[in-house]
């Protein structure tokens, strides 16, 4: 192993050894034991931190929404505007990530045995309605198509590919298109690739999801407004921007190679926010690896990122890297950049090699990795 490599092993201990902050709060030890011991896969006992974050959400996100509902009428309008703004700014700021990013890697590797699977249907059928993602419809969006496409237009509706991508105007574009067409777009893609069950499915979803808020809304506006409404739309785009951010770089020689579609953002303390999410060339490589094992995987890569040039880097979260692209930092974000064996660039060359990353390219398909 060259010097280089082993550079990166060191700087890549952080994400090995940090501690888990997606969770609000834990369960008494007993009762995780217990959980991990009866309801849990085999093996997969690092999983309880999926668990902790679903009962951190049913035992104050629930709780919070019906009780807004149960008050709306009994006290002054002003008053519950007053509270659902808490409880809007609160589901967003503490759990949201969480438990996105939960039901991200609980919907590519189910958490449950099979004595127990039911329970995965709380996150996909009930909690996702409280956090922008209609019921039935994140598997059919993230999983029947984006993963099956891997970011590559037209056929992933959501691909990044068209887009200038370190334009601000062009990132609302994105995210816009998103939140108006995808109700249309992504069923009829199904159909066109024949999923016609997962379409049905996500039509179905989303029905159910709007016609409750319509009734709602007519009983409760206050309350479905800030329990479902506005999360809808501010988690749409939330959604998206994290999508766009993930594959913000993509080589226009190579659209479709996973190396260089994306990156992987190492030693950063979001990793521990957000299931390990920095290591998304592992995920989309390997999509049914669970979470806490994408650290040590992507050790066993690092040979591919120096053949494939991939882009690396450290001390920084996917999020603050899309800020410093779309703010026209460049030259900032290339401190962040860890050579592990790719091809040796000055700094004004490596922002060269960012600028050539961003520039839209023409719909193709192309043969997956």
């Amino acid at each position: 192993m060259d010097m280089k490599s082993e550079m990166s092993l060191e700087l890549n201990q952080f994400d090995l050894e940090q501690c888990r902050n997606e969770p609000l709060f834990t369960l008494p030890n007993p009762v995780s034991k217990w959980l991990i011991s009866n309801t849990l896969k085999g093996k997969e006992e690092n999983n309880i931190t999926v668990v902790y974050v679903m009962t951190s959400i049913l035992l104050t996100t629930i709780p919070l929404a019906i009780s807004l509902f149960f008050l709306e009428g009994k006290l002054p309008d002003i008053f519950i505007s007053f509270l659902g703004l808490c409880y809007v700014l609160f589901n967003l700021f503490v759990h949201a990530r969480s438990f996105i990013l939960a039901v991200h890697y609980s919907t590519h590797t189910p958490i449950f045995n099979r004595k127990w699977k039911f329970l995965n249907y709380i996150s996909t059928s009930i909690l996702c309605n409280f956090f922008g993602m209609p019921l039935w419809t994140y598997y059919a969006h993230h999983i029947a198509m984006h993963h099956c496409e891997n970011n590559m237009s037209p056929h992933d509706v959501s691909s990044t590919m068209p887009y200038q991508r370190d334009s601000k105007l062009e990132h609302v574009k994105y995210m816009f298109r998103y939140m108006l067409l995808i109700w249309f777009e992504l069923p009829y893609h199904l159909v066109q690739q024949k999923r016609h069950k997962v379409a049905a499915r996500c039509v179905m979803g989303a029905l159910i999801f709007f016609v409750s808020i319509y009734y709602l809304f007519g009983l409760r506006p206050i309350s479905t407004l800030f329990v479902f409404i506005l999360p809808t739309v501010i988690l749409s785009f939330a959604l998206m921007e994290g999508n766009w951010k993930q594959h913000i770089f993509v080589d226009p020689d190579e659209p479709e190679n996973l190396y260089r579609s994306s990156y992987a953002c190492i030693n950063t303390p979001t990793n521990s926010l957000n299931f390990n999410d920095g290591y998304h060339i592992e995920h989309h490589k390997n999509p049914g690896m669970p979470w806490h094992r994408l650290p040590k995987y992507f050790q066993s890569q690092i040979a591919n990122y120096a053949e494939q040039d991939g882009f690396v880097f450290t001390n920084i979260g996917s999020g603050q890297v899309g800020k410093l692209v779309l703010n026209g930092q460049l030259e900032e974000l290339a401190k962040h950049y860890l050579n592990v064996g790719q091809k040796v660039r000055t700094q004004e060359e490596l922002v060269d090699e960012f600028r050539r990353r961003l520039k839209p390219i023409a719909s193709t398909i192309g043969k997956r990795m």
